[in-house]
């Protein structure tokens, strides 16, 4: 039996709970899995009620409120420094816990992906198994997973973060192949997980999935969001959810810590010779209230850097015998490239170095409790 952990944080009753518990009893999944709700400054009292719920019912759950946070991180001064509070960035907490704990399989969703009808541990269970399964190529390395959606009204989207330069000249096709699958992303329906520039030209729903599940080639890449996607405990060292909310020239960045934190690790994963897939299961993503104007500011400055961080992860010869030197070889590597290249401004090589700074910090605390 995997041990599984779903893992989420919060700033509202997470009612959203509720229904993953109905689907775990109605597939038989109870004693798989433990809930793991991270609390943050501005996360109410009541959410607490969901979890008291849960354990009546037999379940494993907790919320890890501040004072049981700033309690487990006494142990990792360095790391209290790269989680800042308010942020998405607090679910990290969640992830180690959960591992220290025993899981072999983490799962991470937003407070805003609901259950569906469908298994959803089983569709997550593929993680950590060696399965043949359809292979996506593309012509410039990166796939564009949302060509498995289909959409009202119908057309082309891509998901956030995918690098705009790599766009409408992305020819893809499949293969069959083999391979471990140590990371799962599933996908979405309803509101799909596009950036702010798609959701202010035509508002859209997802309706339904068009493709069975697939893996990424290997030099293959796409955004893998935090939005329901599971990963193997042994990738723990390459997945620190990335802090943003820097000011580079003048501009406040955010809403990428979880794409550049997936392209990281899709780049060590595949580094290790190891894969990853996605389709099932599906959520269903009933967007929490966004301002897309505020949204627009905040990613333009990601949309930027994207572009000047993508061709230093293709490039990157990273390959050791192990997640956590090959996370550490990427944050070597980008940090010689961000010094070398003349395109990142004094802001932003700032930046990156204290990213780099926090892979280094996040490799040692996960090896730490990985003992």
């Amino acid at each position: 039996m995997k041990k599984a952990s779903l893992v989420l944080t919060t700033i509202n009753v997470p009612d959203l709970l509720y229904g993953y518990a109905d689907n775990f009893e109605k597939y038989g999944h109870k004693d798989e899995v433990e809930f793991i709700v991270v609390g943050d400054r501005k996360t109410p009292e009541e959410a607490k009620e969901p979890i008291r719920a849960l354990r009546a019912r037999g379940f494993q759950a907790e919320l890890l409120d501040i004072t049981m946070q700033e309690q487990w991180l006494k142990r990792f001064p360095d790391l209290n420094e790269i989680i800042p509070y308010n942020s998405d960035n607090r679910r990290n907490i969640g992830y180690l816990i959960a591992v220290e704990r025993g899981a072999e399989i983490v799962i991470s969703i937003d407070d805003d992906n609901y259950a569906m009808d469908d298994d959803f541990l089983e569709g997550h269970k593929i993680v950590g198994s060696v399965k043949e399964l359809k292979t996506a190529h593309s012509s410039n390395n990166w796939f564009n997973i949302c060509t498995a959606l289909e959409t009202d009204p119908q057309r082309t989207i891509y998901p956030r973060g995918f690098p705009y330069s790599k766009r409408w000249s992305d020819d893809a096709h499949f293969t069959v192949s083999s391979g471990r699958i140590m990371m799962n992303a599933g996908l979405w329906l309803n509101d799909p997980d596009v950036d702010a520039v798609t959701r202010l030209n035509e508002p859209l729903r997802v309706v339904g999935v068009n493709q069975d599940r697939f893996m990424l080639a290997p030099g293959v890449y796409s955004p893998i969001n935090s939005q329901n996607t599971a990963f193997h405990r042994d990738t723990l060292p390459c997945y620190y959810f990335i802090t943003m909310d820097a000011v580079i020239n003048g501009s406040r960045i955010d809403r990428y810590g979880d794409i550049w934190s997936g392209f990281f690790a899709v780049k060590v994963i595949q580094s290790m010779n190891d894969c990853v897939s996605v389709g099932p299961p599906t959520a269903n993503h009933v967007r929490n209230k966004h301002d897309l104007l505020d949204d627009l500011q905040i990613e333009l400055g990601g949309m930027i850097l994207t572009e000047e961080l993508v061709p230093i992860i293709e490039a990157a010869e990273i390959s050791a015998d192990t997640y956590a030197k090959t996370y550490l070889n990427l944050a070597k590597e980008i940090e010689e490239k961000v010094s070398s290249d003349g395109n990142f401004t004094p802001d932003a090589r700032k930046y990156f170095y204290q990213i780099t700074a926090a892979m280094k910090i996040w490799v040692d605390v996960c090896k730490e409790i990985m003992r």
